[in-house]
């Protein structure tokens, strides 16, 4: 995915950037006015890749310029900050206002991403790292700062948001470790860096005095900014939020995430720390304490909610297996089939999903073979144009084989994954059900042929049953005695009388074809390959629905001598009439 002009714009990005980056640590009393055009510079650059790149989800993103322009007010206040601490309160407003943003925004890079299907081992780690980060900071960092500069609730404070720092960061490194090569993943993974760095180097310096503008906190924040919108102007930035290109043959197994007993421990560590204090002399570390419970409590929500929602998908998806199986096992014609996959697969898919299914027994020939030989999700432009144009409004679709036919299932990727496994069994079932019903109908079928031929085997009349192509797939032995041939395989009527006799035969198959199924009545006139002709009196029957016959069945009666012995009567009658023998009296006079 390229972008015209994506060079230049961001080289211009970092000139900007850097020009601005130069006024703060050359002006520090023009830190306000600085903070304030590299904030809204870098919102911009992320309003401005969005609108360039167009990501197919670009809610993520509109959260990360959010809590850029927080963070930007947030800045522009502390700037301003006197001797009132009234700036200083909104800017801690703003700083505590971005924190969510972010969250949002990282939900959506997680839930919506390609490279991060399963979040269950990220939340496990989020957990055990925010246990162990409330942990170093309780039993380490905070009685080594008692007595400083700040206050206890001060550094609380300062913790819980380094603890969300961290939280940002490891979310951004998992990001990058499932997508190495993705640039605008790595960007995001330097700015969350930064913005630890900033917050750590900021309290250090709050401890010793407060903030110097132009300090190694400033330079860290610098990196946060330009970092974070340099990523939204790379086309990488659209593939964190968009299917990856290319069919996807199997859904992917299961995460396994560190476990329930881990997961339970990270959320009883900060009451059960809180209950130490309290035991031993007094709470002093209360915010962060909270801040850290409230943390590792949200994520055992989703993670249960998740679990949840798995657990009930597999029995829906279970139960609508059994009934599909049940179904299928009875159906006795593809059209049955077809009737028990569809209901199947709207079942198997998530509620509420937008999709389409087609069961297509007509267009296997028009595949490569590689689509006939495992399910997999493809975009729609992929399939026949037949079904292309009627799937065009949705963007994967689901291609499952069956044993003469296709299953297309359109709908979203997400979706369509989750149901791949179900949706395969189902296939395969109906494979099975369909190969049945084949081998029951060839059985029927050759059942039918070996009950005509030891009927017909001894008797005059011809006999022939047409498949629903015309072609000949039984022939009674009489044929050779009434039109001296014999049918070569896989021959059709027309083929197997003369050339100048076709046109009388193909009037009549139509007949049949569009007419009365009882019974489509003719007489013809065929020429032998000896030269003589035989005249015979043809019956079709249209039998193609008959469990048993699954044809057209083809009657030829020859009636050459009945017909010849009857002008032979006609003639001595003729010949005995008064008028004959008169004239036969004076036939010698006249001559």
């Amino acid at each position: 995915m390229g972008v015209p002009g994506g060079g230049r714009v961001l080289v211009g990005y970092a000139a900007l950037m850097t020009a601005l980056a130069a006024l703060l640590f050359a002006r520090p009393d023009l830190d306000s006015v600085a903070w304030a055009g590299i904030g809204l510079c870098a919102a911009g650059a992320i309003v401005a890749g969005i609108a360039r790149v167009r990501p197919q989800r670009p809610g993520p993103w509109w959260a990360l310029a959010g809590a850029l322009l927080a963070m930007t007010v947030g800045d522009f206040a502390y700037g301003l900050v006197s001797s009132s601490g009234g700036a200083a309160t909104a800017a801690e407003l703003a700083y505590l206002a971005m924190l969510p943003i972010v969250t949002v925004a990282l939900i959506g890079l997680t839930r919506e991403s390609a490279f991060l299907d399963d979040r269950s081992r990220l939340l496990d780690l989020l957990a055990l790292g925010t246990a162990a980060l409330l942990a170093s900071w309780v039993f380490i960092a905070s009685p080594r700062m008692a007595g400083g500069v700040m206050t206890a609730a001060g550094w609380s404070v300062q913790a819980a948001f380094t603890l969300g720092d961290v939280i940002v960061l490891v979310v951004t490194v998992r990001l990058v470790t499932a997508a190495p090569r993705n640039a605008a993943a790595v960007l995001l993974a330097i700015g969350a860096a930064g913005m630890l760095v900033g917050d750590v180097a900021y309290g250090i310096a709050e401890a010793h005095g407060g903030l110097e503008p132009g300090g190694p906190a400033d330079l860290a924040y610098v990196v946060l900014y330009a970092a974070w919108g340099a990523a939204a102007l790379l086309p990488s930035m659209a593939r964190l939020t968009a299917p990856p290109p290319g069919p996807v043959g199997a859904a992917r197994g299961p995460v396994q995430g560190l476990g329930m007993a881990p997961l339970l421990a990270c959320v009883a560590f900060a009451p059960l720390l809180l209950l130490v204090q309290a035991m031993t002399g007094g709470v002093h570390d209360g915010p962060v304490i909270a801040v850290a419970s409230g943390i590792t409590l949200a994520l055992l929500v989703v993670r249960l909610s998740d679990a949840v929602g798995k657990h009930a998908g597999a029995l829906r998806r279970e139960r609508a297996l059994r009934q599909a199986g049940t179904v299928l096992v009875g159906a006795a014609d593809a059209g049955q089939v077809a009737a028990a996959v569809q209901a199947a697969v709207r079942t198997l898919l998530p509620e509420g999903a937008k999709h389409d299914i087609v069961v297509d027994f007509s267009l296997t020939d028009l595949l490569p073979l590689g689509e006939l030989s495992a399910p997999r999700v493809r975009p729609v432009a992929d399939i026949p144009p037949l079904w292309g144009a009627r799937l065009a409004g949705y963007g994967h679709v689901l291609i499952c084989p069956l044993d003469a036919g296709v299953l297309y299932v359109a709908g979203a990727r997400r979706d369509l994954l989750t149901a791949l496994d179900a949706v395969s069994v189902v296939a395969g079932q109906a494979a099975l059900a369909l190969a049945r019903i084949g081998l029951t109908e060839a059985a029927s079928r050759r059942d039918s042929d070996e009950y005509l031929r030891a009927v017909t085997e001894h008797g005059s009349d011809v006999v022939l049953v047409l498949d629903d192509d015309q072609r000949i797939r039984y022939t009674s032995p009489s044929v050779a005695d009434v039109l001296g041939i014999w049918p070569t395989p896989f021959a059709t009527l027309r083929e197997i009388v003369a050339p100048q006799d076709r046109d009388q035969v193909l009037r009549t198959v139509q007949r049949a074809l569009s007419g009365d199924r009882d019974g489509t009545r003719d007489r013809w006139s065929l020429r032998r390959p000896d030269g003589a002709r035989v005249l015979v009196d043809v019956i079709f029957r249209d039998l193609r629905d008959d469990r048993l016959v699954r044809g057209m069945v083809v009657t030829l009666r020859d009636v050459t001598e009945q017909r010849r012995a009857a002008h032979e009567v006609v003639r001595r009658a003729f010949n005995d009439t008064p008028g004959a023998q008169q004239r036969d009296r004076s036939a010698p006079g006249l001559r």
